[in-house]
């Protein structure tokens, strides 16, 4: 068979623009290095804004803020300017799975959002990646700071050398019971919360100032989840990192955004927070009657989320609630 220079041409052009499909049998997916090293490549590809360097599998899923795109067409591969070492990594060299959190900009030097991302590696290629992006306060329904989140994340990421780490049955115990429900036994799940427990939500520490502002200004701490939202489909040990403590849990949270405090601000509550949510409300009904200030109506809301949790010496030492929300009714496509 004939192949003429112009066909030649053609396909080594075509060959060049295939995805980075890597050939190595190695199994990345069990090597700590070799996993941040993955993390590594995507976030310089989003910097560089061409996914086709990165090792993806013949056949791969992705998303980004809870929808499904190829990575070509995602926005992270068009806006994303400056992407820095993950301020947050975690990682499972069981699952070949990683967690990472960082701040970045997208063309302004001066705003930095921040991303957040699971990954799932076989042998050396990509096969899943999940991705959120969150801009200000009200992807997430109240919290963001991307200012405390490098302070914040380096606490985690710094635990004392002398520590008793976790057993990955620990850390699993603990993933299943967080979104438990009553009737399912893993809500039993008893954990100790150590005194100094941080508890952030994008990156920041939370101070609920009140609806009437008459709240305490000290940030709040960990609670092991008495009213935590329930989901009978959450997505368990997602990444468990034994070393690290860390472990990755997911559920969808419906809810609904109510105005707050003043016309600037609006808070989601999860539907199962239901003395939250009557107290809120009826905050609304007070202002509205005195019909002095523009506000929000009350909408639901999905909450996503990708909440962490950092277990050692036997106690809860770091919670993160993070959430990207959507509308009402919504669930997740790594559901289907």
């Amino acid at each position: 068979m004939r192949v003429t220079a112009a066909a030649a041409i053609v396909l080594a052009v075509a060959a060049s623009a295939m995805p980075a499909v890597s050939k190595n049998h190695h199994n990345c997916s069990s090597s700590r290095q070799c996993m941040a090293n993955i993390v590594t490549k995507i976030l310089d590809s989003m910097v560089a804004h061409n996914p086709d360097t990165l090792p993806l599998a013949i056949i791969y899923r992705a998303t980004e803020n809870s929808h499904p795109a190829a990575l070509g067409m995602m926005t992270s591969w068009r806006t994303i300017t400056k992407a820095g070492p993950p301020s947050l990594l975690a990682i499972d060299t069981t699952n070949g799975t990683a967690y990472f959190a960082l701040n970045i900009n997208e063309g302004h030097d001066d705003i930095q959002n921040i991303l957040r991302g699971r990954v799932k590696v076989v042998g050396q290629n990509i096969t899943e990646l999940e991705l959120f992006i969150n801009r200000f306060r009200g992807d997430h329904g109240f919290s963001f700071s991307s200012q405390e989140l490098p302070t914040n994340y380096k606490d985690l990421m710094n635990p004392p050398a002398n520590r008793t780490k976790p057993s990955r049955a620990d850390l699993e115990a603990i993933s299943a019971a967080l979104f438990a429900n009553s009737s399912n036994p893993a809500s039993n799940t008893s954990v100790t919360v150590a005194d100094d427990c941080q508890f952030t939500e994008l990156g920041w520490k939370v101070i609920d100032t009140g609806t009437y502002g008459n709240a305490s200004s000290t940030p709040l701490g960990c609670l092991w989840p008495s009213d935590h939202p329930t989901d009978p489909n959450a997505r368990i040990n997602l990444v468990i990192d034994e070393e690290m403590g860390f472990v990755i849990t997911s559920g969808i949270v419906p809810g609904k955004v109510f105005p707050y405090a003043n016309i600037t601000e609006s808070a989601f509550i999860p539907d199962a927070m239901t003395t939250a949510q009557e107290a809120q409300q009826a905050w609304v009904d007070q202002m509205a009657e005195l019909g002095t200030v523009p506000m929000l109506e009350p909408t639901g809301a999905t909450g996503d989320t990708l909440e962490l949790l950092q277990f050692y010496n036997d106690e809860l030492q770091a919670m993160q609630i993070n959430l990207y929300l959507s509308g009402p009714g919504m669930t997740s496509p790594w559901l289907s």
